[in-house]
């Protein structure tokens, strides 16, 4: 059968043995042409192939709710579900999301961008399905590390008091982005591999006669199986939430896999069914990866496993200058230590972390955790960097509040991904960071605008004795290590003529990389401006404001950023206190969907082109 016209579980359950297995193969290569031209979640699917056409043949993902946690592991479940078609606008402006969607199909219920909801979710879908006298089962397949994270405990807790009909699938792959480390994974590690529990598992009537006493044997060692899986499995981990336990499973293993799903589905109550799995099987590139390249790409040579974008001689991401200058300052401040939840490779660190292992920390999917351990390493004298996605901190509000601003302590944040991402889409936006941290007192949250001030702001950052979070985009740019840095003063803006030799006719208020995109454009155009560029948000430079404000030119501001209790509300509400008003030009208010982000800067009005047609229209 074509992999396209598969749309319904029926197709699935009608497929021989050999024929489930025939499919396993067209997928995954399927997959592996797909996303070589369009980039995406590669390891995580190719691992969870057999466990996705195992979920279809025993569950209807058009009745039963059938979670992916994190919602990257969904592709297989996608095309099972008739959307194989679209894989070629997988993550592109309006095509196919790469997580589950409610609006593309009846059988996505929920949508996780962020990981460990999936049992969170399963639980409240189970508690409505009891209060309304449905018939359904509820499936949350929760892996790459995630079941590690608070959220996920927390759920594991309360469904264990709860006692609801539900079914856990651990996708059991030992990673999440980058490889897990943690308390947890030792013990499932141990659970994985235990001998005794391994051995004793096995089919012992493939060992003994069919005599009675062989009968009898076999009835004891049975029970003493059940002992040993009690105690040596059951109870490290899953038991202590009293909830029921099935594995492992070999989760490559179709038929075994379709008995351990048919034998939890006919369960009372909750169990967990533990599936080990090879994250990117099937591909040696992402079988053998060991940092997590392969966990997201974008378009790579199928053969020679290489992106398709090679890297251009002098540029470097916004994460690969930060991580640089941070190994540099560690050579001469032994203080200094090195923090991420679970973002190791995405934010450029994995250097850092073999020049200097003992300072550097990776908790996990935990970034509450991590947003406290820094605060108190910081109140333990040293000198700790936080490197955090946006969308990621997000979860670490109260944290950030409660145990870092309130006592006032010097963690430096690097607030990766910052602004409008792209691919990801309206899960991984990092456009709020500005507003939620203009809530908190005493913060200082800044933005460069290139490669050489990213690293003085690092190093001043450093030179602080107050929360210090530095915000950076998605991209590369030029850049030029350097061993010598200058301190920036807090709160204090620059400013640029776009044609020094004439007078400025207009302002702009700018920041990040936009600032010299927007110089450029000014000079191509013959346009002369005056660009501020507004490196800090909070404390924001309230000299240079006045002064613009009284200059009696109009005023522009030119914000990429959530506009809601953002940056531009509290430049409006200080205009307002002088008597005037800036014009601003900033995001709708309402959730950006992914694509490529140029397209979605001009569909949300903020590309460099709308904003000099409003300064067009200011000027004629």
């Amino acid at each position: 059968m074509n992999i396209r016209e598969i749309h319904s579980p029926e197709q699935i359950q009608s497929m021989s043995m050999p024929e489930l297995e025939k499919l396993a193969r067209q997928i995954r290569l399927f997959l592996l042409y797909s996303l070589s031209k369009t980039g995406g979640h590669l390891s995580s699917n190719l691992g969870a192939v057999e466990l996705t056409i195992a979920l279809h043949y025993v569950f209807n993902p058009y009745k039963d709710k059938l979670i992916f946690d994190v919602g990257h592991q969904s592709y297989i479940h996608k095309i099972l579900t008739g959307r194989a078609s679209q894989f070629n606008t997988l993550r592109q402006f309006h095509g196919l999301s790469g997580f589950q969607k409610r609006k593309e199909s009846e059988a996505d219920p929920w949508e996780s961008g962020h990981s460990s909801t999936s049992i969170s979710a399963g639980l409240g879908f189970a508690a409505a399905r009891d209060l309304l006298h449905e018939d359904y089962n509820v499936v949350s397949v929760i892996g790459d590390g995630a079941i590690g994270s608070g959220m996920a405990l927390e759920a594991l807790n309360d469904l264990g008091r709860q006692k609801r009909r539900m079914i856990i699938i651990f996708n059991d792959n030992t990673m999440s982005i980058s490889p897990n480390d943690s308390g947890l994974e030792r013990s499932i590690t141990r659970l994985r591999t235990s001998r005794v529990y391994r051995e004793t598992k096995r089919d012992l009537s493939h060992s003994l006669s069919n005599s009675e006493t062989g009968q009898e044997i076999l009835h004891f060692l049975k029970r003493g199986r059940d002992a040993i899986k009690h105690r040596v499995v059951d109870a490290p981990i899953f038991s202590q939430f009293d909830l029921d336990y099935i594995g492992p499973v070999d989760g490559h293993d179709l038929p075994a896999l379709i008995n351990a799903f048919q034998t939890a589905r006919e369960k009372d109550g909750p169990v967990v069914v533990h599936v080990v799995t090879i994250k990117g099987k099937g591909y040696p590139p992402a079988q053998n990866d060991t940092t997590g390249f392969w966990h997201g790409v974008g378009p790579f040579d199928l053969y020679t496993g290489l992106p398709r974008k090679k890297s251009t001689e002098g540029m470097a991401s916004w994460s690969q200058v930060v991580a640089s200058t941070l190994e540099t300052l560690a050579q001469t401040d032994p203080k200094l230590a090195v923090m991420t939840p679970a973002m190791a490779t995405g934010s450029a660190l994995l250097p850092f972390a073999r020049r200097y292992p003992d300072r550097f920390f990776d908790t996990g999917i935990a970034e509450e955790h991590a947003v406290t351990m820094a605060g108190a390493m910081a109140a333990g004298g040293l000198h700790p960097f936080l490197s955090i996605y946006s969308s990621f901190l997000q979860r670490g509000y109260d944290q950030v509040l409660h145990d870092v601003a309130r006592m006032n302590l010097p963690v430096v944040f690097g607030i990766d991904r910052a602004g409008i991402v792209g691919e990801d889409g309206d899960t991984h936006q990092g456009i709020y960071d500005i507003a939620f941290l203009n809530t908190i007192p005493g913060v200082v949250v800044c933005q460069p605008k290139d490669a050489r001030e990213a690293q003085d702001l690092i190093y001043s950052g450093f030179k602080q004795k107050q929360p210090y979070f530095i915000r950076y985009p998605k991209g590369e740019m030029p850049f030029r290590p350097t061993r010598t840095f200058h301190t920036i003063e807090t709160g204090t803006w620059t400013s640029f003529s776009s044609m020094p030799d004439k007078a400025d006719r207009q302002i702009v208020i700018a920041y990040g990389p936009d600032v010299d995109r927007i110089l450029e454009q000014a000079k191509a155009e013959n346009m002369p401006l005056r660009v501020i560029n507004a490196r800090f948000f909070k404390p924001f430079d309230t000299k240079v404001f006045t002064e613009l404000l009284e200059s009696g030119l109009p005023v522009t501001l030119f914000e990429t950023d959530s506009p809601q209790g953002g940056f531009s509300q509290v430049l409006q509400a200080f205009a307002a206190t002088k008597g005037r008003c800036i014009d601003v030009l900033t995001l709708k208010d309402g959730f950006i969907e992914q694509g490529n982000i140029e397209k979605l800067r001009h569909e949300q009005g903020v590309s460099i082109d709308d904003l000099f047609e409003r300064l067009k229209a200011h000027a004629s």
